[in-house]
């Protein structure tokens, strides 16, 4: 949450997107509302529906950014961070 308030929250171009590996909706939410996530959670089961389904990695967590028109701009959690602070 600290790198999500300090590098994503105040960058209007930016949006957090979390896939979960949760197949239980009940059990993402709450886990979800425990850790205060601002952000969208998509489900396992609506992964190929949401589009995201070819930027989903196996690894957990792994962090994928991309631009809006779906370009890879980096991958993994350090690329993206630095990405993000250069946008």
């Amino acid at each position: 949450m600290e790198s999500y308030n300090t590098l994503i929250k105040p960058k209007k171009n930016v949006e957090l997107i979390f896939i979960s590996n949760d197949q239980s909706e009940g059990a993402a939410l709450k886990w979800a509302i425990k850790e205060n996530f601002p952000w969208p959670t998509v489900l396992p089961d609506k992964l190929r529906r949401s589009g995201l389904e070819k930027y989903a990695q196996r690894g957990i967590p792994s962090y994928t950014l991309i631009d809006k028109e779906g370009k890879i701009l980096a991958q993994g959690k350090y690329a993206c961070f630095e990405k993000i602070k250069e946008l």
